[in-house]
């Protein structure tokens, strides 16, 4: 039904027509990517290969916009411990904070390509950040087409901060990627999509099926959601209807920073004017992409061109 983009190589779309994605990621993390023959709990393990990157939700969906040719901008929270990770780049905006950057601790096994990921805690920034962060969004916001706000708050920060973000930048496409309370502030405000997996959802509206607490965040202002289910595909959820999206079985590395794929893929099918249901095709592929490579939050166009006519998608 949205075939538009089976057959196009990407290199090739038209160019984005107007501003950039505003992407809100407030703790960003120092990735530890480590390999292992087998996990030995209790025992001592020997690392086969350590690599360690720039990562955290909004940092990567901004990263993942730009290999796909779009355009947008992330900003957060960057602590002043010398890490030459962040601010390395012109579409990186981090507010200098006190607190030392977070750690992230993925550990691969390549005996049955078992993922174990540890996620450190960011602390809360003080009054003074985020005032600095809000006349940071205050100069960006002319500019932006888009606002994709990822991640969940950091422990201590009022439940309320996303919904403060999006008053702040104003009438613009607002995705957001978060669940609990934080979310559900957001949702009168009517955001374009809530993005978010089965257990998010779960969290954030109780055990219920799939597409009625799908659409009790439509009832609540969501214009659409998506629920994603990993290796299963996912769901679009609008009031006027559903859709399913498969996806192909891959032989996969690595697959954190899938779901900031999805939005990346997303954000950019939108600056190329897709339909939503197009531009959700365009995030699955990029989603199934990014396992195929080592670090989470990279992904190649190769890769979602050779994915992207094997993704369907269909009326539910």
């Amino acid at each position: 039904m949205w075939a538009g983009l089976g057959g196009q190589n990407l290199v090739c779309l038209p160019a984005v027509k107007r501003g950039y994605a505003l992407c809100v990621g407030l703790t960003p993390a120092v990735q530890d990517t480590r390999v292992v023959g087998r996990l030995q709990l209790g025992e001592v393990n020997r690392c086969r290969s350590v690599a360690v990157s720039a990562a955290g939700k909004g940092l990567n969906v901004a990263r993942m916009v730009q290999q796909l040719g779009g355009t947008a901008v992330v900003v957060g929270f960057a602590g002043t411990t010398a890490t030459p990770l962040f601010g390395l780049h012109s579409w990186e905006r981090f507010i200098p904070v006190r607190a030392r950057n977070r750690v992230c601790v993925t550990v691969r096994e390549e005996a049955t390509g078992r993922v174990t990921e540890l996620v450190e805690e960011a602390q809360c920034p003080r009054p003074s950040e985020w005032r600095a962060l809000f006349r940071l969004l205050d100069e960006l916001a002319d500019g932006a087409q888009q606002l994709a706000i990822s991640g969940a708050l950091m422990p201590g920060a009022p439940p309320d901060m996303y919904a403060r973000i999006v008053q702040r930048v104003g009438q613009k496409t607002v995705l957001i990627d978060s669940q609990g309370e934080p979310l559900r502030r957001v949702l009168p405000l009517m955001p374009l999509l809530v993005k978010l997996n089965r257990l998010e959802l779960i969290n954030t509206v109780g055990p219920l099926p799939l597409e009625r607490a799908a659409r009790k965040l439509c009832a609540l202002g969501a214009r659409h959601v998506l629920v994603t289910e990993g290796a299963r595909g996912a769901w679009l959820i609008a009031p006027g209807g559903s859709w399913r999206f498969e996806i192909p079985r891959v032989r996969a590395l690595n697959p954190i920073g899938s779901g900031d794929a999805v939005t990346a893929g997303i954000l950019v099918g939108l600056q190329r004017e897709q339909s939503l249901p197009e531009a959700v095709r365009l995030g699955m592929a990029c989603g199934v992409a990014n396992t195929l490579t080592p670090l989470a939050g990279y992904l190649r166009r190769a890769d979602v061109r050779e994915i992207l006519p094997r993704v369907r998608c269909r009326p539910a």
